[in-house]
């Protein structure tokens, strides 16, 4: 019991830190609540957490050995380097389109999420995950090593280390959406738009990063 106690708390706390550094998901939180209210933050999270299911399945039965190739990691990089520029260059034309124009009245009324919304936003969480290449890499090392560990523990190994990390996830980026959310109130046109062109730079420097590294 002690070891499986172990693994939970080493998930949690390896996932914190994981969490807590900047990326192309905190970016989709902030953006995604500013404009649609709290809720998303928890369906972008379950996205992202219903991949890693898949993921911990897949490493359980021995599907996803073949991700630990340097050819198959450089076109992860390359790909998903792709994907933040676009990322970041679609939310810059957005502003000069003014498509990102906010009734902040309304805004501060509560949010219903309909079904397709619902869908949308899990996908996105799901997307997110799959195209950020420190993502694969963080699993097919740390993910993997944890993975070794719990399963000699079998199920309850394995449970213990995936509710443990997800559980990090929903933590964090729930606090992040729940800031967003109550600050919103004091949210203005400008304030909305900078935080927006903060985001793509971000996503820029990710972008070209994730591109450098996956070339050299």
């Amino acid at each position: 019991m002690n070891e499986i106690i172990e693994i939970f708390i080493g998930s949690m706390v390896v996932a914190f830190s994981g969490a807590l550094t900047p990326g192309p998901m905190l970016t989709l939180v902030i953006s995604s609540v500013s404009k649609k209210g709290f809720w998303t933050s928890f369906f972008i999270v379950l996205g992202h957490s219903l991949l890693e299911l898949l993921v911990v399945i897949c490493f359980f039965t021995g599907i996803l050995k073949f991700l630990d190739n340097p050819l198959i990691a450089k076109i992860i990089g390359i790909l998903g380097g792709a994907f933040l520029l676009y990322m970041g260059i679609d939310i810059i034309i957005s502003i000069f389109k003014k498509k990102t124009v906010i009734d902040f009245k309304s805004a501060l009324k509560e949010k219903t999420i309909n079904r397709k919304s619902t869908i949308n936003v899990v996908f996105q969480g799901i997307l997110i995950s799959l195209m950020n290449p420190y993502w694969f890499i963080w699993w097919i090392s740390i993910g993997a090593a944890f993975l070794l560990k719990s399963v000699k523990f079998s199920f309850a190994g394995i449970s213990s280390f995936y509710i443990g990390h997800i559980s990090a996830d929903f933590i964090w980026y729930l606090f992040i959406g729940s800031l967003v959310n109550t600050g919103r109130r004091f949210f203005n046109q400008k304030i909305y738009n900078g935080i927006l062109i903060s985001c793509s730079i971000f996503l820029f420097y990710l972008g070209i990063k994730f591109i450098v590294e996956a070339v050299i």
